[in-house]
């Protein structure tokens, strides 16, 4: 099937009723006109009050928000179908989902949470929505990442992610650093442009509003970038934050 060129850009970001992700739905919805964003939120109600809060800001933006727990098939599914049945199509994914700290007491448990949210989570929700994106003129996919993910920053002792030891979440996104380079390199052909973000150290729920992280709004600049960048030779196979590239 051919791809279905549209003036509406239609963008799902899951785990976007809250945090950074929520931070990317408030940027888009004042900044953009003629998109759609689909809220991907565990917590419908949550998510439809996010909803309702961004659409008193948007610029003729319509912001819903769509049922979508990442470690669930069935709610996965679901959600797929539901986007089909409205739109046919899905022009953006962003992977933004996903926790840094659980209280399972045990070093499995916890790495079985985290990875199982934030690594296969991700995975899951991409493989699900590529047959939609393919139906994009121009389809992006984004994986939120993290500087802790990065093997390189980790070793070196003037690096600021030096000094943390999250091993856990750490690993899950290095995980996720893989997953995004393979499907850079698996649907390049497809016209797709695939990315991971690093949005810096921010203060959000993810790390309980720790009073060291910048500004949330800040960690939505690189990952709005990429998504509004609907260039046939846009960035791509990249792991960039605001500041430019990040090394593996």
């Amino acid at each position: 099937m051919s791809p279905i060129l549209d003036p509406e850009t239609i963008v799902l970001i899951t785990g976007a009723n809250q945090g950074l992700g929520y931070e990317c739905v408030k940027k888009l919805a004042a900044e953009q006109s003629n998109y759609r964003i689909i809220i991907g939120s565990r917590d419908i109600v949550k998510g439809q009050a996010a909803a309702s809060n961004v659409t008193k800001i948007a610029n003729n933006t319509s912001i819903e928000a769509v049922q979508l727990d990442v470690i669930s098939d069935e709610s996965i599914n679901a959600a797929v179908n539901l986007i089909e049945s409205k739109y046919h199509r899905l022009d953006v994914l962003f992977n933004n989902a996903g926790i840094m700290f659980v209280t399972e007491s045990t070093p499995r448990a916890e790495f079985r949470k985290i990875l199982e949210t934030n690594t296969i989570g991700a995975t899951c929700v991409t493989e699900a929505f590529v047959p939609l994106l393919t139906k994009a003129g121009c389809p992006r996919l984004l994986f939120m990442s993290s500087g802790l993910g990065s093997l390189t920053l980790t070793t070196l002792p003037f690096s600021p992610y030096y000094g943390y030891d999250f091993k856990a979440y750490s690993t899950s996104k290095a995980a996720v650093n893989m997953i995004g380079l393979l499907y850079a390199k698996q649907l390049r052909k497809s016209g797709f442009k695939v990315n991971l973000v690093d949005p810096g150290f921010r203060q959000t729920n993810l790390n309980g509003f720790h009073n060291e992280g910048g500004d949330p709004a800040g960690g939505a600049l690189e990952a709005c970038r990429l998504i509004t960048d609907a260039s046939a030779d846009g960035q791509h196979g990249s792991f960039a934050a605001t500041e430019g590239p990040v090394p593996w």
